[in-house]
This record gives structure tokens, sequence and C-alpha cells, in this order.
């Protein structure tokens, strides 16, 4: 079963990019909710709960915006996890870092780091 992840970016048009970079290297390994807003992002984490296994934000979502999807995770999964192997109850949050918001990070930059915390 694939690993679906919910995620919350800006721009819709670099959302579907990287989703497509990551089927290409990963076939039917990933799946994923998209998500543009804090409504939206909070409305499927309460539909999908059972579905998703860990949070993706996007590099261009400011600090208060990652403090409210992780405020949003907290109500929703108990806690917001820092880490993916952080034990006990909650969902791991992965956050994109803003220094890949630069053509390489668009073009295969946030892919590379984005496997490397995950499968690495």
């Amino acid at each position: 079963m694939p690993t679906h992840l919910l995620t919350l970016g800006k721009d819709p048009a670099i959302s579907h990019k990287f989703m497509a970079q990551l089927e290409a290297a990963r076939p039917g390994k990933y799946t994923a909710t998209l998500t543009h807003s804090p409504d939206e992002f909070e409305e499927y984490a309460k539909e999908q709960k059972e579905k998703i296994d860990f949070v993706l934000l996007g590099a261009a979502q400011t600090d208060d915006q990652v403090a409210n999807a992780k405020t949003i995770v907290a109500s929703v999964w108990g806690k917001a996890k820092e880490s993916k192997d952080e034990p006990g109850e909650g969902l791991w949050v992965l956050r994109i870092p803003t220094s890949l918001l630069t053509k390489e990070g668009k073009e295969g930059g946030f892919i590379k780091f984005f496997l490397e915390q995950v499968e690495g």
C-alpha cells in the first residue's frame, strides 16, 4: 500500500510538479492529498485521518503558517512530531526548507530532500 501524505503548499502548479517528480522517482510508492489553504488542510486532515501517514509542508510556508499547520496536526492526531522516528502518538510533520525555494529546488532539490528525509 502506498504511503499517503497530506501536503500544504502555496502554489498548486509546484505541488503537482513535485508529485509528478515523486511518482517518476518512486512509481506507486507515494500518494498525496494536496491542499493550498489552512481551511482545506484542516478539512482533509479530519476527513482522511486514518489514511494519512505524514504531513509535508511546502517551502513557501511562513513560520506562522507552519505553526498553524502543526496546531491542526496536534488537534487531529494528538501531537505534531518533529521526526519520523519520534515515539508515541502523533503524526510526523516534514517541512521542505525555505533554502530550496530556488530554481534548483523546484527542479529536483525538493525531491532529493524529501527522499533523504523519508527513506534515508
